[in-house]
């Protein structure tokens, strides 16, 4: 019977930790997630990316972009503000409506070797006559390398709530598995 409890409350304390595990549902969404860009030191460089940003929810939104970081004196966005329309909404299989922005590398020749990094930013506002409750602002890592530097990276993405609620799966077992064998 003591077995049951603890089983119920192991359960109850797995569905608690997904919940606050599922993310917020955001009508706004870029790709991609990160631009790195390499250019020769000495040469006065122009480079062009596009960057994608999506609207998924059933509402009209208005975007604001921006850079920020050491990177931002060589960044030019095109547009800078603009509307999406509405999409089909956050669970449709539908595809949602997007705008495409310009990403302008202006890398004059005088620069030093470095590496200059920074976000590119794009914050959703409300829409006239509309209330925003939530402001979401999703933003890209830049990295400009200026020169030709080897440089060794490493990114560790870890995701704290999950290791936990991994580890608290495995000892529940584990009580489980021992208790069995009694």
């Amino acid at each position: 019977m003591q077995e049951l409890a603890l089983f119920r409350k192991i359960i109850v304390c797995l569905t608690l930790i997904d919940i606050c595990l599922v993310p917020t549902v955001k009508a706004l969404d870029i790709s991609p997630l990160s631009l790195d860009i390499t250019v020769e030191k000495g040469k006065e460089t122009e480079i062009t990316s596009n960057v994608q940003v999506l609207n998924s929810d059933n509402k009209p939104i208005h975007v604001v972009g921006s850079v920020s970081g050491s990177v931002a004196q060589f960044i030019t966005l095109d547009p800078q503000e603009f509307d999406i329309p509405a999409g089909p909404g956050a669970h449709s299989e539908l595809a949602s409506p997007y705008q495409y922005v310009t990403v302008i590398f202006k890398v004059p020749r005088e620069v030093p070797e470095s590496i200059y990094t920074g976000k590119i930013l794009f914050k959703e506002m409300p829409t006239a006559g509309g209330v925003l409750t939530t402001s979401v602002q999703l933003g890209i890592n830049v990295n400009l390398r200026i020169g030709t530097m080897a440089t060794a990276e490493f990114p560790v993405y870890v995701n704290a709530m999950l290791a936990i609620l991994v580890l608290v799966l495995i000892i529940s077992i584990a009580i489980f598995y021992k208790r069995g064998k009694e």
